[in-house]
């Protein structure tokens, strides 16, 4: 157990703490969770107290709780994404950095550490795999890189060279839908948007320049004075 000397705002003199740990309940994020949070306590008096950093440390553990029971994909999840690539569980782990064996555990309901856990994350996006595979591929054989390179997640990421920043603008039913759209007519991603760009900026060009249909003007008619006296009728 951790000991220091530091002063005790109750004992109003230098004394010395304990390190505790006890198990807090919260919310964290909507989920109810449980945690080990960390404290000293005076020896004397009892009172407890936060040093610098003691919240961030704890708020750091109930982060990690949250992050394992919730933030962590399944073992049907993560077999799913390596699927996708076309990877074996050995090839996946090597290219993410991961031991030989490790993708194996994690597939039988291990939980992944914090780093793991955030690369994992990441290749699910399919353009940020597609970095990871080209600078880490040299660690896998080349069968392995023929069925990854043939893949349909990968073939995807390919389709949108060039337009990254716009694939991370769109959601992913907004990327479905282009690549479908693309498909029925039988042309590339990149086609597709220019289609999509130059229709749409010839639309909204003809829509601000247009002429303005303003009401038709109506004649104004000035009635004059007759300026020659009427003559007084015979009663």
């Amino acid at each position: 157990m951790m000991r220091k000397i530091v002063p005790c705002s109750v004992c109003e003199d230098d004394r010395e703490m304990k390190l505790f740990h006890s198990h807090e309940a919260m919310n964290f994020k909507g989920k109810d969770i449980t945690f080990e949070a960390e404290y000293y306590r005076c020896t004397i008096c009892g009172t407890e107290i936060e040093e610098p950093g003691q919240l961030d440390r704890n708020l750091d553990a109930a982060r990690e709780v949250y992050d394992r029971l919730h933030a962590t994909p399944s073992p049907a999840e993560l077999v799913s994404l390596r699927e996708r690539y076309g990877a074996s569980q050995k090839a996946f782990g090597m290219l993410l950095g991961f031991g030989e064996a490790t993708m194996n555990t994690y597939e039988q309901g291990n939980i992944p550490d914090p780093v793991n856990r955030l690369l994992l994350k990441l290749a699910r996006n399919p353009l940020v795999f597609k970095e990871i595979y080209a600078t880490n591929k040299h660690r896998i054989g080349l069968t392995q890189r023929r069925r990854i390179e043939s893949s349909p997640g990968y073939l995807g990421a390919c389709c949108w060279d060039g337009m990254e920043g716009l694939h991370n603008a769109l959601g992913e039913e907004e990327r479905s839908l282009l690549g479908f759209t693309a498909q029925i007519h039988g042309l590339s991603i990149q086609e597709q948007v220019k289609v999509y760009a130059s229709t749409g900026s010839r639309r909204d060009s003809m829509a601000l320049y247009s002429p303005t249909e303003w009401d038709t003007p109506r004649p104004l008619f000035i009635a004059l004075k007759d300026e020659k006296p009427h003559k007084a009728g015979v009663a």
